[in-house]
């Protein structure tokens, strides 16, 4: 009897495997399956029609033969992390060219005893859905010899799993799942009406004020006016307006000084030569800080802000921007190992090569730029060398002062304009005409509070679900033409979002220089954790960060947890906006560097506490 019984158990489970393979061969998607090994184990239908191969010439194969080994890397090592991964993959087909899918693939263990399979799914191009409005086209402009388009439902649905697989999960992110399906059968008008809500669920203030004029009175003007100072008008919005080429924001009364006020910087020929490198991802902020005499951000930031024409922006001369930028170095303080002036120099120059690397050239006019820069260089000013946690903790006046909300980014931000509006010579803003001056220090005050990681999935989530147009969905289909004007009529709002993840990537962007300025930054930030531990034992605070004691921290843990959890998934998302290969692959490299050294065993707290002078600033003496 139980001969029989495991039989018929058998013949069942063969019948649901017929039925899930046929499954498979019907679905829209293109599936592989793969063993550990990564050898292909099974390919249906869809999938062999698109690539060009049969079920023999792929099974028992490598999955490496359709994609470049460098880009399926990344994929594998995801992988065998027992982690999902989800991006845009390049698949090779039969005929040699290389089709770009949006692919989720993910690791899978049928039983404990079993081995594991890694499962493929990749969108198909062959396929034609509803594409709903996109939020920026034409911004990645490829050249790839197959013309086909990836619906943009599907490529939200790619970018919403990507958010699934975050260790935190908005509700914003469960509504729109729900959205998404919804649209999946529903009729052309209701997808559209769907397609609306979620627009409006990705504004800033979904509970933000709005008078309805159909709702006022007009025989009663003075109640209408005090309702609307009351509740519908908040602080300046940080949204820029957006200028024609020929616009001016330049008060007429205030014109630069047409007399000469070019500033010229002494520099040694070893300084010279490490300033010419500032184009580069590889620049050595750290070598400029030793040349400079611990003053890097004023030469960093009088080379970036000539660079984009800040000055002429402004509408002020080289002086005053220099300054500024001098004033501003002398309030970040030099015995902090990690938040210090260079760091402010380093984001700067993050910044200002982002900016260069737009895929999109339009997308910021000058005054954005300058915005831009400015948030950069002051977003760490007068920074403590502690967490807003452990001010808050300690009952620190800052706290107290910014009722523990964003309390070191609201500090750095408002010393920022308190410093630059006390005197008039190094008043950056003194050019500007009232409008404009209102906007610009709207747009650096949001930009500054962007980098405060309190909110790091908030950001992160809306950009992901405003931005999830697949970057090479357009290419070139409604011609250069419109593509320039659809970079002109982005939402303003939206760009917000640009320069908050701008910043954003910009500030943590240390594990993505080159290894031996990803070593010294890592060891800088250490020790400046372990000086907070060290404190908040001696008196007896909570140890907001219990990792980084001096005694058992592992540094290779450290980084790879902060790569896993905050710097992967934002870098690949902000290079669809990027033209700068290499910052992807220095952060593999990276990763696979603090990996080997964690598989050996070795912490990096020995080499920090014995090495330690030779990565920290190069001189902790007061600025004069």
């Amino acid at each position: 009897y139980r001969h029989l019984a495991k039989e018929k158990d058998l013949r069942r489970q063969a019948a649901l495997s017929e039925c899930i393979y046929t499954a498979l061969d019907k679905s829209r998607d293109l599936v592989i399956i793969t063993d550990h090994a990564h050898l292909v184990q099974y390919v249906n239908t869809p999938c062999m029609q698109v690539v060009g191969y049969n079920r023999d010439e792929l099974v028992g194969k490598q999955i490496g033969m359709l994609h470049e080994a460098t880009e399926v890397a990344s994929v594998y090592r995801q992988l065998e992390r027992g982690l999902e991964w989800v991006g845009r993959l390049k698949w090779r087909t039969k005929s040699a060219d290389m089709l770009p899918l949006q692919t989720h693939a993910l690791p899978f263990t049928p039983h404990p005893s079993l081995a594991v399979h890694y499962v493929y799914l990749s969108d198909n191009p062959l396929q034609t859905h509803i594409s709903p409005r996109g939020s920026l086209p034409s911004i990645r402009k490829a050249s790839y010899d197959l013309k086909s388009i990836i619906s943009e439902g599907s490529a939200r649905r790619q970018s919403l799993a990507k958010l699934y697989n975050l260790p935190l999960e908005a509700p914003i992110t469960k509504v729109l799942s729900l959205l998404c399906a919804a649209q999946e059968n529903a009729s052309a008008g209701v997808v559209q009406m769907l397609e609306q809500v979620m627009d409006i669920l990705r504004t800033t203030e979904l509970y933000t004020s709005h008078l309805k004029a159909e709702n006022l009175r007009a025989e009663d003007p003075l109640t209408t006016n005090l309702i609307a100072a009351l509740v519908a008008q908040g602080p300046p919005s940080a949204v820029m307006p957006r200028r024609s080429s020929g616009d001016s924001v330049v008060s007429k009364k205030k014109a630069p000084s047409k007399r000469s006020n070019i500033v010229t910087m002494s520099m040694s020929k070893e300084l010279k030569e490490a300033m010419d490198k500032i184009s580069s991802w590889d620049f050595d902020v750290i070598l400029v800080e030793k040349l400079s005499g611990a003053k890097p951000l004023v030469y960093v930031g009088m080379k970036i802000f000539t660079l984009f024409g800040v000055p002429k922006t402004l509408g002020i001369d080289e002086r005053t921007v220099y300054g500024w930028l001098t004033l501003m170095e002398r309030h970040y303080k030099p015995g902090n190992t990690y938040h210090n002036s260079t760091h402010a120099a380093d984001v700067l120059q993050a910044t200002a090569l982002f900016l260069l690397r737009l895929r999109a050239k339009k997308l910021l006019d000058p005054l954005d730029e300058a915005c831009c820069l400015i948030a950069a260089a002051a977003h760490d000013l007068g920074h403590p060398g502690k967490s807003s946690a452990f001010l808050t903790n300690s009952g620190h006046y800052l706290a107290v002062l910014y009722n523990d909300i964003s309390v070191l980014e609201q500090h750095h931000a408002a010393l920022t304009f308190k410093l630059t509006l006390r005197e008039e010579r190094v008043n950056i803003f003194k050019g500007l005409d009232r409008k404009m001056y209102t906007s610009a220090r709207a747009c650096i005050i949001d930009t500054i509070l962007a980098t405060d990681m309190f909110r790091h999935y908030e950001h992160y989530t809306k950009f992901v679900t405003v931005f999830n147009k697949s970057p090479d969905d357009n290419q070139d289909a409604k011609g250069e033409g419109k593509t320039n004007e659809a970079e002109n009529n982005i939402n303003p709002e939206d760009l917000m979002l640009v320069k908050r993840m701008l910043i954003k990537c910009a500030d943590v962007s240390n594990p993505t220089r080159p290894l031996p300025l990803c070593k010294q930054w890592a060891k800088r930030i250490a020790e400046e954790y372990f000086s907070q531990t060290d404190e908040e034992k001696a008196r007896n605070l909570p140890v907001v960060m219990p990792l980084f004691d001096r005694l058992t921290c592992s540094i290779p843990v450290s980084q790879m947890g902060f790569m896993d959890y905050i710097v992967n998934n934002m870098f690949e998302e902000w290079d669809s906006f990027i033209e700068l290969p290499e910052m992807l692959y220095h952060l593999r490299k990276n990763y696979d560097y603090w990996k080997e050294l964690h598989d050996k065993g070795i912490t990096g707290t020995e080499d920090t506490n014995e090495h330690l002078e030779s990565v920290l600033p190069h001189t902790i003496l007061p600025r004069t």
